[in-house]
C-alpha cells in the first residue's frame, strides 16, 4: 500500500473512532441525566395521564327523610295492590310528626314511591310509601355510635364536625348495633331527671325489653358514669353534649351503631 493510501485509511479509522466515541459519551450523558449511573437500554415508557384541571372532590353525604303529611299506609311493594304492611299516623304517641328514613325509590304508573326504614320493630324495618302521603327534606348529617370506644362522633357533608363520651347499655341489655335514623326529639318536663335536658329517639329497640325497649340518645342527671356500659341501651351523653348534637343533626338523621 503507498503512503498516500495508507494516510487517507488512518484518517478515516480515526474518524469512525472518534464518532462512535462521541455516541457513546451521549448516551452515558442521556442515561445518567435520567437518573442512572451506567448506561442503561432504553425503552418504551407510555405516556403520562394529564392531570385534571382543578381539585376533584367527592359527593356531598345526603339522605332524604319521609314526613308523614296525614295517615300513611306503608305497604310491602310499590303500588295501590300491593299488601298493607302497617298504618301509620300524621304524628307518633308522643305527639312528634312520623319520620322515615328514605333508602330508595322507584316509579310505577307514574306514581313514585319511596322504600324507608321504620321507626318500628324488629329493628331495621322497610316499607314502601306513597309520594304524596309524605313530604321529604334533605340532610347532611350523620351520627356514628363506637360502643367498644364509647364515642359518639357527629359528621356533617362526610366531615368530622365534634366526638364526644357517652354511656351505653349493660351486659344484660346491650345498645344495639346497625342503621338507625333519629326519629324525634323530646324535651323532658323536668331536665334533672335521667333523660337530662333533651331526649333523642332512634328507630332502634332493645331486643331483652318487648314491652318497652326504646333506645334514645339523651341526657343525663349522673355525669359520673359517662364512659361506662350501665344503661337499658340508651346513649348517655353529657346535657351539653347532647344539646350540641342535636344543634348540629336535623330529626330523621342517620344513626350509625358499631361493636
Amino acid at each position: 500500500m503507498s503512503d498516500g493510501r495508507r494516510h487517507i485509511v488512518s484518517i478515516l479509522a480515526t474518524t469512525v473512532a472518534l464518532v462512535a466515541l462521541a455516541l457513546a459519551g451521549y448516551m452515558v450523558v442521556h442515561v445518567r441525566a435520567a437518573g442512572g449511573g451506567t448506561p442503561q437500554p432504553l425503552v418504551s415508557l407510555p405516556p403520562l395521564p394529564i392531570p385534571t384541571p382543578g381539585v376533584t372532590k367527592p359527593p356531598t353525604q345526603h339522605w332524604i327523610v319521609a314526613k308523614a303529611t296525614g295517615t300513611v299506609v306503608v305497604r310491602t311493594q310499590p303500588g295501590a295492590g300491593a299488601p298493607v304492611k302497617v298504618t301509620l299516623g300524621k304524628v307518633n304517641e308522643n305527639g312528634y310528626p312520623t319520620l322515615m328514613l328514605v333508602r330508595k325509590t322507584r316509579e310505577v304508573g307514574g306514581v313514585t314511591w319511596y322504600n324507608a326504614w321504620l321507626a318500628l320493630r324488629p329493628n331495621g324495618s322497610r316499607g314502601w310509601v306513597r309520594e304524596g302521603d309524605v313530604a321529604t327534606y334533605p340532610t347532611v348529617a350523620k351520627i356514628v355510635i363506637d360502643l367498644s370506644a364509647r364515642k359518639l362522633s357527629v359528621y356533617r357533608n362526610g366531615k368530622l364536625e365534634g366526638e364526644f363520651p357517652v354511656a351505653v347499655g349493660s351486659s344484660q341489655y346491650p345498645t344495639p348495633t346497625g342503621f338507625f335514623f333519629i326519629n324525634q326529639k323530646l324535651r323532658p318536663t323536668y331536665p334533672g331527671g335521667a333523660f337530662g335536658v333533651l331526649a333523642m329517639g332512634i328507630s332502634a329497640f332493645q331486643r331483652n325489653l318487648p314491652t318497652w325497649g326504646s333506645v334514645a340518645i339523651h341526657g343525663t342527671n349522673q355525669d359520673a358514669l359517662i364512659g361506662q356500659a350501665i344503661s337499658h341501651g340508651c346513649i348517655r351523653m353529657h346535657n351539653a353534649d347532647v344539646l350540641k348534637v342535636s344543634d348540629w343533626v336535623p330529626s330523621g338523621s342517620p344513626v350509625v351503631i358499631q361493636q
